[in-house]
């Protein structure tokens, strides 16, 4: 998801860029100060899924900026963020699917991000299929998802080995470079491996698979379905799924390798 925000006041503006980037279903977000500015991008590019609009701001409100929006791009839905409460029957009256008050919370900004996400972002059930055994990959729909970054890669299958527990920056950085220093240096490397693996997923249309917030990262176990999974819940049904080989080429996976393969053979064994 691609989000706009327009507030002429740019501390205001940028800390609701980084409470919107913590979301994982947030992909990109362009700011702007100016509303006039943002409009002519938004009447330029078809990309802007949800536009957080601040409503006093000088030379055009952003109730008159909403207008002008629904005028020219009817996908893009409107949350307006106001510290005044009289203007919610006039936002309301334009169509936009959220009011919040400020001062706001990240919460109250990730309802209104979910909100638009399941307004527009759900119409298409995709099948995710996670494959583990041997080497990593993901399927949508039968199709491999493409991943520019093979860090990013590694960082969401590093995901799918926790089962759904969340995992720190400090956490993923020791499993991605266990030789790198922490620092500065390294934790920029992650943030763009995490920028790139917002938009793999994005271009798959998988963003609700992977979850963001407050320096927490997990994957939604409950939208895909994994060999792992299967082989756990009932390793002696599903023993011929595992041919020994598990994530091959990621050094954070061998302690669980070893592990399936004790079970696999301990089954095996006493067959």
């Amino acid at each position: 998801m691609k989000i706009m925000i327009v507030d002429d006041e740019r501390l205001a503006a940028e800390e609701l860029y980084d409470i919107c980037m913590s979301h994982g279903l947030v992909t990109d977000a362009v700011v702007f100060n100016n509303p006039s500015d943002a409009l002519v991008y938004i009447a330029q590019n078809d990309d802007i899924d949800l536009a957080f609009l601040d409503i006093e701001m000088p030379v055009m409100t952003g109730l008159e900026l909403a207008r002008r929006i629904n005028s020219i791009k009817t996908r893009t839905k409107i949350v307006f963020i106001t510290g005044f409460k009289e203007y919610a029957y006039d936002a309301f009256r334009i169509n936009a699917i959220g009011y919040v008050l400020k001062p706001y919370t990240d919460e109250m900004v990730f309802n209104e991000i979910e909100k638009a996400n399941a307004l527009w972002g759900t119409a298409t059930k995709k099948d995710v299929t996670v494959k583990t055994f041997g080497y990593f990959d993901v399927f949508v729909n039968d199709k491999p998802v493409f991943f520019s970054s093979a860090k990013s890669k590694e960082f969401f299958a590093f995901l799918v080995e926790r089962q759904g527990g969340s995992v720190s920056t400090e956490q993923a950085i020791a499993a991605l470079w266990p030789n790198r220093k922490y620092d500065e240096s390294v934790q920029s490397l992650f943030r763009k491996v995490l920028k790139s693996l917002r938009s793999s997923l994005a271009d798959a249309g998988i963003s609700d698979i992977f979850i963001d917030v407050r320096n927490q990262r997990s994957v939604d176990t409950t939208k895909f379905s994994c060999d792992l999974y299967t082989f756990l819940e009932n390793p002696r049904e599903n023993v011929d799924t595992f041919r020994g080989e598990y994530m091959e080429g990621y050094g954070f996976a061998r302690a669980t390798a070893s592990k399936l393969r004790e079970k696999y053979y301990s089954i095996k064994g006493g067959i």
